[in-house]
Order: structure tokens, then C-alpha cells, then sequence
């Protein structure tokens, strides 16, 4: 029986891509595999993606994502469920963060017919904007929460992809100004609570693991949040040179922070 699921590697050389595919070699031959490489800005791979797609499902599989066993097994179980008897565009899984130590929904079981009818648009994370045109259309999403197991792990790792993510966030943020995953943030409300619950937690993980991803994802939160808000899609082919290497990122961040808090809490003089 021919496959009706694909899985399509987006992939721009993460470290991680080798364990990725290892992950779902026990049910390759299950599936159809494949791939959109190199391909910038996100928006075109987002496209190519879509356009090359000819079975009834879909899982967008980013090269840093590393599936567990079970995996396979846990998906086909969500379509035996949910069938074509919900009008849904989407099933979100849970995947834990390395990165963040949390669970964050990031595995998508995309069903195709529906969207191939909303192609991505350059907007900031284009994947944001979809899901709201998809919701705004009467389409819904099936939300695995309640499922208490994540389905894999999501491993950034790297200073260029560490950098990258942070800075995206923050400009997304900026941009559609708006909480679109609880655990993409670690509390706070505003963009400045949220940033100094950010810093506090990756200062901390580098005192304690050595790790100099986290100043570069220091690095680039604050390019995200002091750099004009473009609102289009990320391009890390052309994001080569870092606003704030890790070496100055901390003093970059503290710089910002202080400054906004006297601006904050400056009394007017009259």
C-alpha cells in the first residue's frame, strides 16, 4: 500500500541532521521522504514544501527535531482518531526543548487539501501568520497537550541557529505582538519581562553547563529587539554577521535593559 504521509526534511545544516534521520529509519519505507535544502529565505522553503507534497498528510520535519521511537505509531494513532470527521488543518505534538529544558508544541501532522489552499506568506515566522488565516477561515487545530509524553526532542544547538532563533522570536514578538506559544517564553508579559526572564535563565544554563550556545542566543534576542522590526521572513543564509557575538552579548543585553528601565521609571521634572 502506498504511503500516505510525508515527512519533508527542512534542513539548512543543522548539526543535528544526522540523528534526525536516524530517528526515523525504523519506518522509512513507511513513508514518503522529502527534503527541502538550503532553500532561504524560510518563506520559498515553506512554499517548495507545500507545492511538492502529494500525499494526504504532511509533517514539516526541521533537521533539529529528533523523534522518538514510538514516533511513528503515536502519529498514524492521531489520524486513526481524528480521521476526516474534524475540520482540522493541523495536530500539534509535543517535542522537548533541549535548549529550554521544557515541552513546547512544534510537531505539525499537516492534513494537505486544506493547506495547499493557504500558501505561506513573507511575514515574520510565515508559520504564525498561516495558522491564524487557517483559524480565521473555520478551520481548527487538535492540540496533542493533554498527551503527557513528547513525541521527540527539539535540539537547537550552534551559535549561528541559537542566534538566529532568538533573534526570530523577539522579532515576531515585535511584530505580531502577540503570545503565540506559552512555553516559547519562560512568564512576563511585556517584551521587557519576558526578555529578563529569558537572560536570567540563559546566563544561568551557561554558568552551569559551560555552554556558549546560550550567550549567542543572548546575542541574538537582543538584535531582535533593538534592530527595525522587518516583518518578513528569516533568512539564514544572508544572517552571517552577528550584531552581538557571544563575547559582547550580556553587556549588549544589560545595556538595553538598564536603559529602558530609567526610561520607564524616569519622574518628569518641572
Amino acid at each position: 500500500m502506498k504511503p500516505n504521509l510525508t515527512l519533508c526534511l527542512m534542513t539548512c545544516g543543522e548539526e543535528t541532521e544526522q540523528q534526525c534521520l536516524e530517528a526515523i529509519a525504523p519506518f522509512r519505507d513507511k513513508i514518503i521522504l522529502q527534503e527541502v535544502r538550503n532553500v532561504c529565505p524560510q518563506i520559498t522553503a515553506l512554499n517548495m514544501m507545500l507545492n511538492q507534497v502529494e500525499t494526504e498528510y504532511l509533517i514539516p520535519l526541521d533537521a533539529d527535531m529528533i523523534l522518538n521511537e514510538d514516533a511513528y505509531e503515536r502519529i498514524c494513532r492521531a489520524i486513526d482518531k481524528f480521521g476526516h470527521d474534524h475540520n482540522w488543518h493541523s495536530i500539534l505534538f509535543k517535542l522537548f526543548d533541549t535548549f529550554t529544558q521544557r515541552d513546547i508544541l512544534a510537531l505539525k501532522l499537516l492534513r494537505t487539501s486544506i493547506v495547499k489552499q493557504f500558501p505561506f506568506r513573507n511575514t515574520a515566522t510565515p508559520d504564525i501568520e498561516h495558522f491564524q488565516r487557517l483559524t480565521d477561515a473555520g478551520f481548527t487545530c487538535i492540540s496533542q497537550l493533554l498527551v503527557k509524553n513528547p513525541i521527540g526532542k527539539h535540539v537547537v544547538q550552534g551559535e549561528r541557529f541559537c542566534y538566529g532563533k532568538y533573534r526570530d522570536v523577539y522579532q515576531t514578538l515585535r511584530v505580531h505582538g502577540w503570545e503565540w506559544d506559552s512555553a516559547v517564553f519562560m512568564g512576563g508579559t511585556t517584551l521587557m519581562e519576558r526578555a529578563k526572564k529569558h537572560f536570567d535563565f540563559f546566563v544561568k544554563r551557561f554558568i552551569i553547563t559551560g555552554n556558549k550556545d546560550y550567550l549567542w542566543a543572548i546575542g541574538g534576542m537582543t538584535d531582535g529587539i533593538v534592530s527595525p522590526a522587518e516583518n518578513v521572513s528569516k533568512n539564514l543564509a544572508s544572517d552571517k554577521e552577528y550584531l552581538y557575538p557571544a563575547d559582547k552579548a550580556v553587556d549588549a543585553f544589560l545595556n538595553w535593559y538598564c536603559s529602558e528601565l530609567e526610561r520607564h521609571t524616569a519622574v518628569p521634572f518641572f
